[in-house]
């Protein structure tokens, strides 16, 4: 028998500090500018294809190799948190990115390979590898 990983996209909408409106359902094709969450658990690979327009994004992989493209264009100040629980998590992001790197890791670690240009694109990567690892790389 052989694992496979689901893909589950949560959109929510913010209002007022608070998040309401949370609902499990396919990722819809249109462009993730609002933002989403991506479950990868307990399988053989997770696969996530952020959309033109994307702009604050979480993926928690767990016990599931996950590969993020995040090489479309994205939104202005686009946001992506990465959590990678007991596997690795490997972003691609489009060349010549200007990457700022926040997070922390827990018995995990991460790593950024990616050469900026001045007018590449920015993005925000939060990365949170616990007892996993992160990796950053051009895709």
């Amino acid at each position: 028998m052989v694992a496979r990983s689901t893909t589950l996209r949560i959109p929510a909408t913010r209002v007022a500090g608070s998040w309401r409106d949370i609902g499990l359902w396919p990722r819809p094709a249109r462009p993730s500018i609002d933002g989403g969450m991506y479950i990868h658990f307990l399988g053989s690979g997770g696969r996530t294809e952020l959309s033109a327009g994307w702009g604050d994004e979480t993926s928690v992989a767990a016990l599931s190799p996950t590969r993020i493209d995040a090489t479309a264009p994205s939104a202005d100040d686009a946001k992506l948190t990465v959590i990678s629980v007991l596997c690795t998590t490997t972003v691609l992001v489009a060349p010549g990115s200007r990457i700022t790197l926040s997070g922390g890791d827990i018995l995990g670690s991460h790593s950024l390979d990616v050469d900026p240009r001045d007018d590449g694109p920015a993005v925000h990567i939060q990365a949170i590898p616990v007892l996993g690892s992160i990796k950053i790389k051009t895709g």
